[in-house]
């Protein structure tokens, strides 16, 4: 099964590396429409120092689990080996709550999470590895027990022991960006997520993504709500739904789930909605199968990927108390090789990334597109149905003396005697193709396949021979 697998990532890597000449997200100009984010919880993801952890009960959903900043360390190859190249980490500063969003002090890191120097090893192995860490900054609903409580005149309530700020109030919003400021320039931070932007005017919040990044190039500023301000990518919660309800079973209507504008944010669940196994489960569905459509189809659209912690393990829950569960690392990982092999067809395209988008077809599931640029193009196929499907694509859109090559299921094809390029896909399946110059047999892919069998059968002997020397000196050893 190892050997397979092997093969399998082999025959994907010879099949777009080599044959591709565009730069790899580490050479690429910094942009966020190059980037792909995992988002997570300090506190949910992996505990590694048991020193700072005060007050903590894993058995407690409301509690504090003592995850940290060197766990993200620990486990930052996991989020890296996916193909992601951001980790949003949420809200770092004091807090109340595990989730980081009852702040009790800007000025002040909680200490659940680790020090100030833990934070800066975390940013600077990040960057080590062509990573960039993103930061949740609150723009209201603190702790009651906040800094800023005695400020009267800035406060509109302190019901249910939550701080809600008047975010019309200059003074309130010059706070907020000072603070905001401060916290970039102290710590090397690449991105911010804005939250809690009720009541925020269009105005302040444009004024603070200005502000925030004149602190250092680049500086991505996204929010997981809808707004009119100048974030860098849109988010749509309609979009969100549209997507999630589209994947959670197959043969469902997906002509409003298809993204074809590169500025959007592409998600079907995130840390404050239920998540998109609940969904599929409600179905009757196999979460993983519902996982692997999905990503696959979000992964090689138009827009920026943006997925929830465990979504590699098919983590479910309907509230934050099921679904913000401690991370485990102990699961299979079939579904962490596929997010793996598609995210690394987006990593190592330009075109995959940033390109123009085609739509060819798009009905109850089937949906069929073209990506290209003037470098390169792909057909991909998204099998979101309870059948094989077949299409059959005219020369005018791939090309005249072309060849289909499919990174996963490594097939090739070629034009039949009308000049149409015949594409079958079984079920729930997406498959990318790459369109090259028909140059006959594909000697790199034939090189590789033999290379393998090659290393195989090598191997195959060498378990004979000693498994003969061995039975030879037991039988020598008898005498």
């Amino acid at each position: 099964m190892k050997f397979k697998k092997w093969l399998l990532t082999g025959v994907l890597v010879s099949g777009l590396w080599i044959t591709s000449t565009q730069p790899t997200n580490a050479e690429a100009d910094a942009s966020i429409h190059n980037e792909s984010i995992y988002d997570l919880y300090v506190d949910r993801y992996f505990n590694k120092v048991i020193a700072n952890d005060y007050d903590v009960n894993a058995k407690d959903p409301n509690a504090f689990a003592g995850g940290d900043f060197l766990g993200i360390i620990e486990k930052m190859n996991h989020i890296k080996d996916m193909g992601f190249t951001t980790i949003s980490i949420g809200p770092v500063f004091a807090t109340e709550t595990y989730d980081g969003k009852r702040v009790l002090d800007f000025n002040e890191l909680e200490k659940r999470f680790g020090t100030p120097e833990e934070f800066e090893q975390l940013i600077n192995e990040a960057h080590k590895q062509n990573l960039k860490i993103m930061v949740e900054f609150p723009l209201n609903n603190y702790s009651v027990n906040h800094l800023w409580n005695s400020k009267s005149d800035w406060i509109l309530s302190k019901e249910n022991n939550e701080l809600v700020l008047d975010l019309t109030n200059e003074e309130v919003q010059k706070a907020l960006t000072s603070t905001l400021v401060d916290f970039a320039k102290k710590y090397k931070i690449d991105g911010v997520k804005l939250s809690a932007l009720e009541g925020a005017p269009t105005a302040f919040i444009n004024k603070m993504i200005t502000s925030v990044k004149e602190v250092r190039d680049p500086m991505y500023v996204i929010a997981l709500e809808e707004s009119d301000a100048d974030f860098d990518v849109h988010y749509s919660d309609q979009l969100l739904v549209n997507f999630r309800d589209a994947f959670k079973n197959t043969d469902l209507p997906t002509e409003n789930s298809i993204s074809t504008d590169y500025n959007n944010l592409l998600l079907f669940d995130n840390l404050d909605t239920e998540r998109f196994t609940y969904f599929s489960a409600l179905e009757n569905m196999f979460p993983p199968t519902r996982i692997k459509t999905a990503m696959g189809a979000m992964l090689t659209m138009p827009g920026v990927p943006y997925m929830t912690y465990g979504t590699e393990i098919a983590m479910n829950g309907q509230n934050a108390q099921e679904s913000h569960q401690v991370m485990n690392f102990r699961v299979d990982e079939e579904l962490i090789e596929y997010i793996k092999d598609i995210n690394s067809i987006r990593d190592n395209s330009e075109t995959m990334r940033t390109g123009k988008m085609e739509l060819l077809e798009n009905k109850d599931g089937y949906i069929v597109f073209k990506r290209y640029s003037d470098d390169e193009s792909f057909i991909v196929v998204v099998n979101n149905t309870s059948e094989t499907k077949r299409i059959e694509l005219s020369s005018d859109v791939v090309g005249v003396n072309k060849e289909l090559r499919g990174l996963f299921e490594s097939d090739i094809v070629r034009p039949s005697d009308n000049g149409s390029y015949r594409l079958v896909l079984d079920r729930e399946i997406v498959e990318v193709y790459q369109i090259k110059d028909d140059k006959g047999l594909n000697k790199s892919y034939i090189f590789a396949m033999a290379l393998a069998y090659l290393l195989f059968i090598v191997f195959l002997v060498i378990v004979w021979k000693k498994g003969k020397q061995r039975r030879l000196e037991q039988d020598k050893n008898k005498k």
